[in-house]
């Protein structure tokens, strides 16, 4: 019997999540915010498709809204991966959504901007950091030898073993971690590859230890650079996190972005490389530290470079203009004007009852600002227990908005954790039905126990061989069943 998954070859699983306000919904998942639920992210349709193309992805959009009673009006934003396929200017499947529905607003994920970042700025570094990270993890993870004589070295110097990290390119949270746990085992690591010799130490990796061979403590340009990576991948590993939360909204966006961008700005403005490393510079000669400097100015520039085109930081970008409405000061009813602009919701709303909407929750603004809870409970704090639908309807547009793609990414996760090697020849229909009760179901096992013995029909469902579409069916009506 074969071991190969029983689907086809050349095979698209939707990566696209359209989000819904109760005004204005999503395969794979949709995203929507109520007062009374808050931010709810929901598998809506996952389906195999081998046919990659927008306007196949566009099709599949459509039909899946139509079957579960939704249309493209009643969609906020579009998000999904940073491709052409998704986000070009001409053919794209945003593109082709924006046809049907001009108020589609674009929502591609930040975080991949910023992982992409920081990932070009490395590569222009003078040395391959990823290829270090990497080949240290896999000299030892293949050999349990090589593991205790580290662990011996890390007892004579001192310093608590710990285990070395992978960096996984297609992840956007492991470089950071990776890096920082090479830089914290320097001198164990440094003695080790030097006490292999040039035979037995991997090459790539010995031209970056040799300058020390005589073991004089020679400082050496892998040490730099892994101080100061170090430090400035912090900054991008704490943003995406940042982003990744699932209470992250539009409305905070712009300030995370335009921050991540100062700090960089003013690093490469001060020469500021991390105090460690700059203790570091200081012991190799004039020449050399210049040319480190230099190239770690370089970093920065080329980071700041990457997000300046594929962001926008202009003051025409509508997450700035939505910024007013995070809850971080008291907003006035120009603001909401703004927000209704921008989002293209003058048709849908009622502006003159939006603003004795505002005059009802105006009291009650500063009380919630000085709350520090996050935006999206600020919100539903300020609007519930009042009758304020258009500004309901404003919020839940606005807050339905996602900033990265996380919730879709999940999903995938979700589908390797289910379509294991074990269970190869699952269909994609029970795939999906697994990943939706794990996605949307937020029963307890005592309150799901408590649903389904009162539900007859679900349990008379369960009982019957109809979902079993192998069982042999009656050939006769003498046939014994």
């Amino acid at each position: 019997m074969s071991n190969e998954r029983q689907q086809p070859k050349s095979t698209h699983h939707s990566s696209q999540c359209l989000q819904m306000p109760p005004i204005m919904g999503p395969p794979s998942s949709k995203l929507f915010w109520t007062p009374d639920l808050g931010v709810q992210t929901k598998v809506l349709d996952f389906y195999d498709d081998s046919d990659e193309t927008s306007a196949a992805i566009h099709n599949q959009i459509v039909t899946k809204l139509e079957e579960n009673g939704l249309g493209l009006d009643m969609i906020s934003a579009y998000s999904a991966d940073n491709a052409s396929l998704n986000y070009g200017r001409y053919n794209s499947v945003f593109q082709k959504l924006k046809e049907n529905n001009s108020c589609i607003l674009k929502a591609n994920c930040v975080a991949h901007i910023i992982h992409n970042s920081a990932k070009h700025a490395g590569d222009r570094l003078n040395i391959d950091i990823e290829n270090v990270v990497n080949k240290t993890f896999s000299h030892f993870s293949s050999s349990a030898k090589c593991i205790e004589e580290l662990k011996s070295i890390h007892t004579f110097v001192e310093i608590e073993y710990q285990s070395l990290l992978r960096h996984v390119p297609t992840r956007w949270l492991s470089l950071w971690p990776a890096v920082k746990r090479l830089h914290d085992s320097w001198a164990p690591i440094k003695t080790y590859f030097l006490s292999l010799g040039e035979d037995r130490c991997p090459k790539s990796l010995w031209w970056l230890f040799k300058d020390d061979q005589d073991g004089e403590g020679n400082p050496l340009d892998l040490q730099v650079y892994l101080s100061f990576l170090s430090n400035a991948l912090k900054i991008f590993h704490d943003t995406v996190l940042v982003l990744e939360r699932e209470d992250g909204t539009v409305c905070e966006l712009y300030d995370m972005m335009f921050t991540l961008k100062t700090k960089l700005q003013q690093r490469q403005s001060d020469g500021f490389f991390g105090a460690q490393t700059g203790v570091l510079l200081q012991q190799f000669p004039d020449r050399q530290a210049a040319v480190l400097r230099k190239d770690m100015c370089n970093f920065y520039q080329s980071s700041l470079t990457y997000l300046e085109q594929r962001h926008d930081f202009s003051d025409s970008n509508y997450q700035k203009k939505v910024g007013s409405l995070a809850l971080k000061s008291p907003f006035n009813f120009s603001h909401l004007c703004e927000a209704v602009e921008v989002l293209q919701l003058s048709k849908k709303l009622d502006v003159d009852a939006l603003y004795d909407e505002y005059c009802v929750i105006l009291p009650h603004q500063q009380a919630i600002v000085q709350s520090g809870a996050p935006v999206v409970e600020k919100w539903a704090t300020l609007l519930k227990h009042t009758h304020t639908p258009n500004m309901t309807a404003l919020a839940s547009f606005l807050l339905s908005i996602p900033i990265t793609n996380a919730s879709v990414e999940r999903v995938f996760s979700l589908m390797t954790g289910c379509w294991t090697d074990t269970r190869n020849r699952c269909s994609v229909n029970l795939i999906k039905s697994e990943i939706q009760v794990k996605s949307n179901f937020t029963f307890s096992c005592k309150d799901f126990y408590t649903y389904v013995v009162k539900e007859k029909v679900l349990l008379n469902a369960v009982r019957s061989n109809k979902k079993y579409k192998f069982k042999k069916k009656p050939q006769d009506a003498g046939e014994k069943v």
